[in-house]
């Protein structure tokens, strides 16, 4: 009975402590998160700095840096070094959860006395980290960290390495250069216009201070156009302006049109970014990489009703949730947390799916979403399709679907070959009838789908060797459980008779004792 006493364990003294690595886990490797956006602009600010004195020193430049700034380069430097160190040991402790990688391999039936069970137990925990630490970005990571140990300082070709870096915190570029990529016509037309401003007006200022005798200062055309920079910048340093009447009053038309077109591409890049965060908000945000996740398609009030189960218990903290609906986001009668993402889209599409990814999902609830002319059978007809599409894309995954009309459940049932389908409005149906006959069963219906408190499914060969049930329920007791139920072969036999034979291969479904 350990692995269903652990199993209900989990749930309480080291939620905090898990809480806190997947906001880790977050930070550092979920590209989705925005708290992992943020850290890659510091990151990339922490690398180029880091690197100026390594590239001049490495470059032979013949650039004397002054001590006080070489001796402050020096330190920064090694703290870097070490905030690297950190943080490579922060992504090595989040990438997996040791402890539960441990109890599988402790539990593995083929290890079999306690020292064995122990290499079994560590060398399970180890197994993610160690793969983890062969992909590119962690050797790339390892080898930046590298010249903390002082003899390797000297190779400096390991000090430069460090700029690699930059390769694992791209998203952050990509996404400064996929807001002006997006809105590049529209930024070529205002710098175009800004150089042919430039341009014009500080030639005829070169032209009309020329005539006056400026020489001094406008000695060039290029002294002219340095300048025009400089003024329509509104830095103006003052070693070069212009003397003559006429010099200042172009110089004022200059600055005056200067000041519109250098505020109208600066609306416009903020325009973008803009943009680009609400394509982010609005669903149009790819998914590829996410792994393990829950991918709920459609909306309607039982998406709403998993969803805040979701929030309550803090599910979304430990792995990625994704909603898929072409409902906006904003008719949501509940407020979405960051660690739950939308995706604005139909759920029957196969490229919607995949952007979610969705041969990579966990769990696909899809839901009987309704829309405006279709009616319960057409509803029903688009889930189906969309349950064919998962199947296919990804065959392993676990597979919830609610339907509208009882007689679309056993098309579900024999030819698409799902085992987890709820008829909408049956089930609340059913419970408030029983309700009617037997007052209070809605109170233990409730108990026994709480999370914490009711039902768990449980492998037999977990728990034990048992030859009947009669053995496992008087062991189970031991234990203060109540195995209510055997599922073989995705059928359930609820409440079995004694002497009814239990294989390894069968699951038994545990009530704990309690209120």
């Amino acid at each position: 009975m350990d692995i269903v006493i652990n199993k209900r364990k989990r749930f309480f003294p080291k939620k905090r402590f898990k809480t806190f690595k997947i906001w880790v886990y977050n930070i550092l490797e979920n590209e989705n998160s925005i708290y992992n956006q943020l850290y890659n602009v510091f990151a990339l600010f922490l690398i180029i700095t880091s690197t100026i004195g390594i590239f001049i020193e490495l470059l032979n430049l013949e650039i004397k840096i002054p001590p006080d700034l070489k001796l402050f380069l020096d330190d920064y430097e090694i703290i870097v070094l070490w905030f690297f160190v950190v943080e490579y040991v922060a992504r090595w402790w989040a990438i997996s959860d040791f402890s539960t990688d441990f109890q599988r391999g402790f539990s593995n039936k083929k290890c079999k006395n306690y020292l064995h069970k122990l290499w079994c137990g560590i060398k399970e925990g180890l197994k993610p980290k160690l793969q983890w630490m062969k992909t590119p970005y962690a050797i790339i990571d390892l080898l930046a960290i590298l010249p903390i140990i002082r003899p390797l300082r000297a190779i400096r070709i390991l000090r430069i390495l460090r700029i690699l870096k930059i390769v694992r915190y791209g998203t952050a570029i990509k996404s400064i250069f996929g807001a002006l990529k997006e809105e590049g016509y529209l930024f070529g037309i205002i710098f175009t216009l800004l150089f042919l401003w430039i341009v014009t007006f500080s030639q005829l200022v070169y032209i009309v201070e020329y005539h006056h005798g400026n020489t001094d200062m406008f000695k060039s055309m290029w002294h002219a156009i340095y300048w025009g920079i400089v003024t329509i910048s509104t830095v103006g340093f003052g070693d070069i302006h212009p003397v003559s009447d006429a010099g200042r009053f172009l110089t004022s038309i200059m600055i005056s049109g200067g000041v519109v077109i250098v505020a109208t591409m600066t609306g416009a890049f903020s325009a973008a970014l803009v943009n680009r965060l609400l394509v982010l908000k609005e669903g149009e945000l790819k998914m590829e990489k996410l792994e393990k996740h829950i991918v709920i398609c459609g909306w309607n009030e039982t998406a709403e009703e998993i969803v805040e189960q979701i929030i309550n218990l803090k599910i979304d903290k430990e792995k990625p949730v994704v909603i898929v609906t072409n409902v906006p986001k904003k008719e949501f009668e509940i407020e979405l947390p960051r660690d739950i993402f939308y995706k604005k889209g139909d759920f029957i599409h196969e490229h919607i799916l995949l952007e979610v990814g969705i041969d990579k999902a966990e769990h696909v609830v899809i839901v009987a979403e309704r829309e405006e002319g279709l009616s319960e059978r057409n509803i029903d007809a688009r889930t189906a399709l969309a349950t064919m599409l998962v199947k296919n894309l990804n065959p392993d995954a676990n597979i919830y679907v609610e339907v509208l009309l009882d007689e679309d459940a056993d098309i579900f049932t024999k030819r698409i070959n799902i085992k987890e389908i709820i008829i909408h409005g049956q089930i609340i149906g059913k419970i408030m009838f029983s309700s009617i006959l037997n007052p209070g069963a809605t109170t233990l219906m409730k108990s026994l789908v709480d999370k914490e408190k009711g039902i768990q499914k449980v492998k037999v060969e977990d728990v034990g060797k048992f030859e009947s049930f009669g053995n496992l329920l008087s062991y189970a007791r031991q234990y203060n459980y109540l195995p209510i139920a055997i599922e073989r072969e995705g059928e359930t036999i609820i409440n079995p008779p004694d002497d009814f034979p239990v294989r390894d291969t069968d699951y038994v479904f545990f009530l704990p004792s309690g209120a």
